[in-house]
């Protein structure tokens, strides 16, 4: 009599196969799972290395493009230090050339030379992706916060001239009140008789930088609209008449509307002031109130570096054909920068 098969035997080979496919599975998922975190880690430290690798070009090229300005200005100093004014090399703004024209050398002083004989060269036809842009202005065309103060005082003179600039611009006085008054106090605490009797010496510091000027009380909406017309320099200096905005320019003297502020501004793109008598001006302050000619430029680079792209601003100073830096700091990529202004030229092309 044959021997009937019980159940389990009848499914013992279905379970060892549905066993083995299960341990295939599990062994394949772990096997993927493996693989997804050495690609993973891969891929981070690729990152990584490619960041680091973009910071230390950008810092290359943002110390390059810096001696590049530099330079523009000792150039400038060896033709003519008499006059400064808007349409000189140095002041002519690169926007968007590309990078492997400003490496190559001699391709960027041609750049240089056509933008200097008013030769545009067309955004279109200038890549987005790899690109230099960099403006140099004359700071000395801004009023200097610092004026506001002679010796441990603040100036009548000066303070008659912001007050005129607040009005101009429809700012509230009494912000600039709060800034006198409290540059003053820091002045004097920070000065070698006001160290012994200030117990809070050590809290108190003094502006660099006009975007600090906050420190002084100014309300951030408000030194947004002065940053156009206000700087912050190490030393008084006077306003330069070739390079200073109308408002400025009507701010100068009370006697100044916005007709004799526009006449100077006229005169100059005509021909550059030579001297401060050319602007009809009275020679009430000489060379302390304006001047045709700068020490102090500000420097604002920004180099694209295909999806990434960084910002600097600098202040430098010339004294003869020597230039040097005081002061570099990294800054946030405008909005409305060169690049993306090309990129919009080129997609309505």
């Amino acid at each position: 009599m044959t021997p009937r098969k019980t159940p389990s035997a009848w499914h013992s080979p279905r379970l060892a196969e549905g066993s083995a496919l299960l341990g295939a599975l599990l062994t394949v998922a772990l096997v993927a799972a493996f693989a997804s975190q050495a690609y993973w880690q891969e891929w981070r430290s690729i990152a990584n290395e490619t960041s680091d690798r973009s910071r230390l070009e950008a810092g290359w090229l943002l110390n390059g493009t810096h001696d590049w300005a530099r330079a523009r200005l000792r150039d400038d100093a060896q033709r003519s230090v008499a006059v400064d004014h808007a349409g000189e090399t140095w002041a002519q703004p690169i926007n968007n050339m590309p990078l492997a024209t400003f490496l190559a050398g001699s391709g960027a002083t041609d750049v240089l030379a056509s933008a200097d004989a008013g030769v545009t060269v067309p955004e279109a036809s200038l890549p987005a992706a790899f690109f230099l842009s960099q403006q140099l202005s004359d700071a000395q065309g801004k009023m200097n916060v610092l004026n506001l103060l002679e010796g441990q005082a603040i100036s009548s003179l000066w303070l008659q001239a912001f007050n005129k600039l607040f009005e101009v611009l429809k700012l509230p006085q009494e912000q600039l009140v709060t800034l006198s008054n409290n540059l003053r106090l820091v002045s004097a605490a920070l000065s070698p008789a006001g160290v012994a009797g200030t117990a809070s010496v050590g809290s108190v510091l003094l502006p660099q930088q006009a975007t600090q000027l906050v420190w002084l009380g100014l309300a951030p909406a408000t030194l947004d609209a002065l940053q156009a017309h206000v700087t912050l320099l190490p030393s008084r200096t006077p306003v330069n008449l070739n390079t200073a905005s109308i408002e400025v320019l009507q701010s100068m003297l009370p006697s100044f509307k916005r007709g004799d502020a526009e006449r100077i501004v006229a005169l100059r793109q005509s021909k550059p002031l030579q001297s401060v008598a050319d602007a009809g001006i009275s020679d009430q302050m000489g060379e302390r109130q304006y001047s045709v000619s700068s020490r102090f430029f500000e420097l604002h680079t920004e180099i694209g570096l295909g999806s990434v792209s960084v910002a600097e601003n600098a202040l430098l100073q010339r004294e003869g054909v020597n230039v040097r830096t005081l002061w570099r700091r990294r800054a946030v990529p405008t909005k409305n920068s060169w690049r993306n202004k090309s990129m919009s030229v080129q997609q309505k092309s």
